[in-house]
């Protein structure tokens, strides 16, 4: 019984919320995730898109940036007609001209299945889906299943374009949802800085010097802490 009550102490304290930051929340065990070495989950990276769309993303601006949130991408991907979900899914996504995805290889109906994150943006002035993996093309399969069942919501034309973008590789296992985070971060500002009119050749190679990994999880920790306060 002991035992018991020490496990279920310890899960309790584990899923106390330490921050509400408009429609996310931040518990313990979320927040653990920021360690060296740990994978970050859904719930730091949702943190993240919600403080861009806030704090960097202007609704002022004639660019027109989405930041599409985890749970809504696995929605997309695992439901048999994604056209049902327009009501759900942000305005004006017809309308986006830069659309960031992050992308996981979670299995529907299996809970904390994903082992991987990645990124697709798409961008609607090249009709083109652009995809960043550190890890080789992981996730390959899963970015082709998400821009197929993205691409009826999107009022295009023509079949975007598939473009796998050479991107700096992680040197461990888990990385991946940095380098997600550090590569939106990126390109939101190479996007912002030139109003959309990103040469090609700066959108089809991202190198290490692009971005800033080293520190991305330091910084989130004391941008959760700072907000607490």
């Amino acid at each position: 019984m002991e035992r018991f009550l020490g496990w279920a102490t310890r899960m309790s304290s584990s899923s106390k919320p330490l921050l509400h930051y408009h429609d996310v929340v931040i518990r313990q065990h979320d927040y653990d995730t920021l360690a060296d070495h740990c994978w970050l989950n859904d719930a730091i990276l949702d943190f993240h898109m919600e403080y861009l769309d806030r704090n960097v993303i202007s609704s002022d601006s004639k660019l027109k940036l989405l930041l599409l949130r985890p749970g809504m991408v696995e929605l997309i991907v695992h439901i048999q007609d994604p056209t049902y979900l327009s009501s759900a899914l942000p305005r004006d996504l017809d309308k986006a001209d830069a659309i960031f995805i992050p992308i996981n290889d979670s299995r529907p109906l299996a809970a904390y299945s994903g082992s991987h994150w990645s990124l697709m943006v798409f961008l609607r002035r090249f009709n083109a889906f652009f995809y960043y993996d550190s890890m080789g093309q992981s996730n390959g399969r899963e970015a082709q299943l998400t821009r197929a069942q993205l691409t009826p919501l999107l009022g295009l034309q023509h079949s975007p374009a598939f473009i796998p973008v050479e991107t700096p590789q992680q040197n461990n296992s888990a990385d991946c949802g940095v380098y997600v985070i550090a590569i939106t971060d990126n390109l939101v500002q190479r996007l912002l800085q030139t109003g959309g009119n990103v040469p090609p050749e700066r959108l089809t190679r991202i190198t290490k010097k692009d971005i800033r990994v080293k520190h991305i999880r330091k910084d989130l920790r004391q941008l959760i802490r700072s907000m607490q306060q």
